[in-house]
């Protein structure tokens, strides 16, 4: 499921970030691994417009980048959910 909130701007919401406990500001990245590629018209737009990457692999899996990985820390929660925090 994708949602698109035209309406959102980062100027309209700035005044609204708290900063979080661990010191991370923003997702920089954001890589899908899915079992079979992407096909619909949205997720092609997504990918093409640079919000999102994939790849096809054995096992879903997503990867959440933080300030561009800069502490190099990894916090992998598979096998519970299949999401890795990268910051």
């Amino acid at each position: 499921m994708w949602v698109y909130l035209s309406f959102m701007r980062r100027a309209n919401r700035e005044h609204q970030f708290m900063e979080h406990p661990i010191g991370i500001r923003e997702i920089t990245g954001l890589i899908v691994t899915t079992i079979a590629p992407l096909s619909s018209s949205v997720s092609q737009s997504v990918v093409q417009s640079g919000v999102l990457s994939t790849r096809t692999g054995s096992e879903h899996l997503l990867e959440i980048y933080f300030d561009a990985a800069r502490r190099k820390e990894t916090l992998d929660l598979r096998p519970h959910l299949p999401i890795i925090f990268r910051f």
